[in-house]
């Protein structure tokens, strides 16, 4: 029998948390005003049966904790919530539901069906020899106590987070006939339905008997809720997409009813086929008066239909006893007033303002506030007091959006004459589709370094057309020398001057790993001419171009090594002289660590499998790694980068340090960023050694330092620690170089970052808002600046968040930026209320017509904040 005491007390318990949240002053309250507002509303549709919610606001205003406080009300009540999230978000949810509840150990998020059936396990089901059984018994122990695996049961677990990536697992086909342990449930279940008993197979055997508990579980729900299952003759010979549609149903028993779903990132995989829509429609099992709430910055990004492709994600399940239709014939009817407020609003920017358009506009934003209005939550900026307080004192937006445009006259005439060449052969109506596509690859950098390495020959130049060999770059061209990576390095550098971090977003690998290694190897060789510390022995041999390219440039500093042969042979001796310096201190400090160890400390542990006794070189390597992650983890302006070298290090700070970074790396492993590949029956789960031995090993050859690159490669571990990195203070890396479909969405990366480059156009406004919404969040480094006023006592202009735009004029690269200006002013109306543009604003001050049109279309622009008084947007949107 579920215990959940129903949604009436949910509303109420929300009320009162609102209400203590009141008592307190902003400084001490785990909701601030606007979170407190919307869970108040969101009580009030819970009484009057509304099951279909989505919480819109604008990036970083606090989403996830109007979401922690609905599950946190569900839990108490004895209901059972699910949080379907990105990939490498669960550690930010852990830390949110824990500021509810300290005492929280929610599971860490369900991301394979290895670790799903696992969950069913128990020790001894392998039937090995003693030894072998007893290393795999201590790693289910392990897995259960680190909270990868319930203790008990997947249903038992009140809140279950769920990784949008779940639903990708595959189910390979038999290779030599025999029936893998991974197809194991369906042909267990049937045996159950047709009461019969399934004999055990070899292979996997504690997997296969954990399936086996899995079935069970899911059989004994069809006491509950009848559930049809496909009968199939042969589970051997179906296509692993075939046998997961039939699983997931399965799957979703198992795991248990939920009463509510919480969608994180809500316009992710819109495709019905998506892992996302997977986990949305056939697994999860709903209770029958299922309530989902959705969150996502960007419901609309580049179509006014995806409001409904979003909020179709909400519709509860045909049957819950909601007062909400469930059948497409609602989504149909928002189709019209969505796009006929769009179109209008295009119009606004496009038209002259008159009457008839304006009363247009007013009647179309009335039916697409009431169409949206009893589903939509939606803050944005314009209501927060202190960014209101922000524009009025200083005349400027908190947001300072610049185009940092590359010019013809200054990029030099061969790459002028380059992009010249390459422009005009995308437009040759005769001309092949590769070479069409040179445009790119010379503007933005993408495969640059392949056609500079591997170039056309040059005894057949005379071969090519007149604008194919005005294409070619000259010999000795580099990567480093692209106008656009220079201009890039320009704006970064500033900022970094002045002591800021900078986040830079970009598409293409190649370019953004060259502004890596090119910001890195400047930074090198500013240290080196400053003599101070640099954390290298020598220089890497991948980033030997970019020294290279580095010491060509016109800043370089005076008193620079010649060439990188003597940059290498310096940081040589440096190295060597601060190891000569800390030798004997590190050898008292490993006497002290053996001495914690024999005290049970498992860190102390830890270092000593890294620092065994007698080591060899290569143990002597890992340690020298182990130093130079440790400091650079430490990396502060007045620590690292001074001129007195690294670190002076006692027993006491290496061990708290090491500690620390073998924390963040189990952080960051416990939330893996895809579905694990099934390679045999026991995919690699790795041990607290493991993940610090191969971090020293991604370290050794990762590219930077004081610049480093988070791309799809990265490997999950590492992410995290970046991640907590990056918002330490002044610690490096100082630039975080991520690729945006990494690292755009749900991390946050404003702590002490106020700065964001964006290297290549985006064709979707909503990526971009979610990439400046990575520094632009609640307690963001410029709000803390701001709100120290250094900068007032100092006579400065106020700090903003800024924002530099890279682009090359004149090109297609400026075509591109032109088409996202389009769609986020679209954008912007659909979501920011801002449909008028600067020029009518302007023109207005001494137009009194143009001011009233004006007056008139701001109060009609749709509005969807959380206001309970009378007269207000939700009363208008028929929430009474």
């Amino acid at each position: 029998m579920n215990p959940f005491e129903g949604w009436a007390r949910v509303a109420d318990m929300l009320d009162a948390r609102a209400g203590e949240a009141e008592q307190l002053d902003d400084d001490t309250a785990l909701l601030d005003e606007g979170q407190r507002a919307s869970i108040r509303l969101i009580a009030k549709r819970l009484r009057n049966g509304r099951r279909a919610i989505l919480v819109a606001d604008e990036v970083g205003m606090g989403k996830t904790r109007i979401a922690v406080a609905v599950v946190d009300a569900v839990r108490r009540c004895g209901g059972r919530a699910a949080i379907v999230m990105p990939a490498g978000l669960g550690a930010q949810w852990r830390a949110e539901l824990r500021r509810f509840d300290p005492s929280d150990r929610t599971l860490l998020p369900l991301r394979s069906y290895e670790s799903f059936i696992r969950g069913f396990g128990s020790e001894g089901d392998d039937d090995l020899t003693p030894g072998w059984q007893k290393k795999r018994d201590e790693r289910l122990r392990d897995r259960r106590q680190q909270r990868e695996l319930p203790e008990v049961s997947w249903r038992d677990e009140k809140i279950l987070m769920i990784s949008h990536a779940f639903a990708r697992m595959s189910f390979p086909e038999p290779t030599n006939g025999d029936l893998p342990w991974r197809r194991e449930l369906m042909p267990a279940l049937e045996a159950l339905s047709k009461e019969r008993r399934r004999n055990m197979r070899d292979g996997g055997r504690g997997e296969r008997r954990a399936t086996h508990r899995a079935a069970q579980t899911a059989f004994e729900t069809f006491d509950i809720q009848e559930l049809e299952v496909e009968r199939v003759r042969d589970w051997r010979g179906i296509p692993s997409d075939a046998y997961r549609r039939v699983v997931l149903p399965v799957i979703g028993r198992a795991l248990g009813r939920f009463d509510l779903i919480v969608i994180d990132e809500a316009h992710k995989a819109r495709a019905e086929n998506s892992s996302l829509s997977r986990i949305l429609g056939p697994l999860l099992w709903e209770s029958e008066d299922p309530f989902r709430l959705g969150l996502t910055a960007t419901p609309v990004e580049l179509d006014a239909n995806d409001w409904c492709n979003t909020l179709k994600r909400l519709m509860p399940s045909k049957g819950a006893a909601t007062d909400d239709e469930t059948d497409d014939s609602l989504l149909s009817t928002l189709e019209k007033p969505i796009c006929d407020y769009a179109a209008t609003a295009k119009r606004l920017q496009t038209e002259p303002l008159c009457e008839a358009l304006v009363a247009k506009f007013e009647r179309d934003a009335k039916a697409f506030s009431e169409a949206l209005g009893p589903y939509v939550i939606r803050r944005d900026k314009r209501s927060d007091k202190e960014l209101m307080a922000f524009r009025e004192k200083h005349g400027v937006d908190y947001r300072n959006i610049q185009t940092v445009s590359v010019a013809a006259n200054n990029m030099g005439r061969d790459w002028l004459r380059a992009f010249c060449a390459a422009e005009a052969l995308s437009l040759l109506p005769e001309t092949d589709r590769s070479t069409k596509r040179r445009r790119l690859t010379i503007e933005t950098g993408h495969g640059l370094d392949e056609l500079i390495l591997h170039p056309v020959d040059r005894n057949a130049v005379s071969d090519l057309d007149f604008w194919s060999r005005n294409a070619l770059l000259p010999e000795g061209a580099s990567i480093f020398e692209h106008p656009a990576i220079r201009a890039a390095v320009d704006a970064i550098e500033k900022a970094t001057g002045d002591g800021r971090k900078v986040l830079v977003f970009g598409t293409l690998l190649t370019p953004l790993r060259a502004l890596t290694r090119l910001l890195d190897a400047r930074a090198m060789l500013r240290h080196l001419t400053e003599k101070r510390h640099w954390p290298a022995s020598g220089v890497h041999a991948d980033t030997v171009d970019a020294v290279r390219a580095a010491l060509r440039m016109q800043d370089c500093p005076s008193g620079t090594p010649a060439s990188v042969d003597d940059a290498s042979r310096l940081l040589k001796e440096r190295y060597d002289e601060a190891h000569e310096r800390r030798s004997r201190s590190l050898r008292e400090i490993r006497r002290e660590i053996i001495a914690r160890s024999e005290q049970k400390d498992e860190t102390a542990k830890l270092i000593l499998q890294i620092w065994p006794a007698g080591a060899s070189n290569e143990g002597e390597s890992k340690v020298a790694l182990l130093l130079a992650a440790l400091e650079e983890r430490r990396a502060r302006r007045s620590v690292v980068q001074d001129a007195d070298g690294p670190t002076d290090w006692t027993a006491e700070l290496f061990v708290r340090e090491a500690e620390g970074l073998v924390s963040e790396l189990c952080d960051g492993a416990g939330d893996t960023f895809q579905e694990e590949a099934p390679q045999g029956p026991d995919p690699h789960h790795e041990t607290r050694m493991q993940l610090l031995q191969n971090h020293l090993d991604d370290y050794s050859g990762r590219d930077g330092s004081f610049a480093r690159l988070l791309y799809g490669d990265t490997p999950p571990r590492s992410r995290r620690l970046l991640q907590a990195a990056f918002n330490r203070e002044a610690s490096w890396p100082m630039v975080l170089v991520a690729q945006s479909t990494v690292g755009r969405e749900g991390l946050n990366l404003h702590e002490e970052c106020r700065t964001a480059v964006l290297l290549h156009a985006e064709w979707n406004p909503g990526v971009v808002e979610q990439q400046i919404g990575r520094v632009d969040r609640k307690n963001s480094r410029f709000l803390k600046d701001y709100r120290e006023g250094t900068w007032r006592s100092e006579g400065l202009s106020p700090p903003q968040i800024d924002i530099f735009c890279i682009q090359v004029d004149g090109g297609y690269d400026s075509h591109r930026w032109a088409v996202l200006q389009e769609r986020w002013a679209s954008l912007r109306a659909q979501l920011h209320g801002d449909v008028v543009e600067t020029r009518d604003r302007e023109q207005a001050r001494t137009n009194a017509e143009l001011a009233d049109l004006i007056t008139r279309l701001d109060r009609a622009t749709p509005d969807f904040y959380p206001r309970l008084t009378a007269c207000t947007a939700s009363q208008r949107h028929g929430d009474v």
